[in-house]
């Protein structure tokens, strides 16, 4: 049976990966600084959205990757919910989900600014280093994107899976 610090210390590292993906929500919603997400990865870390987002491996490309997102998403606003992390035996590594519902204006090739919803989960795997947490791949599904006006069921963009 876990001791008392041990079981304290399981409940302060999902805590600490589940405030790693709201401080990856609020570097978004705060203008995509590439910054601030790069500081969140592993030094190889993945960052990869499919469906509608892209792929940037390590800090330099996820910089560049949120400035080119950042362009053509003026606004966003990212709601993460139903955290589900898990910790490894070692507590060093750690595998996490989570769900989302994001407003978004999005910009068009012509520069003409239009509202979109999108909705789809993540799935993490974390790496603990030197005692503090970090994505070692941020994977996350957008299962649905549509324009605000018609929805997802009259005008879905998406249609990749898993």
């Amino acid at each position: 049976m876990p001791t008392l610090e041990e079981r304290i210390q399981k409940l302060e590292d999902i805590r600490a990966c589940e405030q790693l993906q709201y401080q990856y929500e609020y570097y978004l919603d705060h203008g995509y600084q590439g910054e601030g997400i790069a500081s969140l990865f592993t030094q190889d870390g993945l960052w990869e959205i499919k469906g509608c987002g892209g792929t940037a491996h390590g800090h330099e490309a996820i910089k560049a990757h949120a400035i080119r997102l950042g362009k053509a998403i003026p606004w966003g606003q990212h709601n993460m919910m139903a955290p589900m992390v898990e910790i490894s035996e070692d507590g060093q590594s750690a595998t996490g989900s989570f769900c989302l519902v994001c407003l978004l204006t999005m910009t068009d090739d012509n520069g003409d600014d239009d509202a979109y919803v999108l909705v789809g989960k993540y799935k993490n795997k974390y790496a603990k280093v030197d005692g503090k947490w970090y994505f070692q791949e941020l994977t996350g599904l957008i299962e649905k994107t549509a324009p605000w006006e018609k929805g997802w069921v009259k005008e879905t963009i998406t249609r990749e899976s898993w």
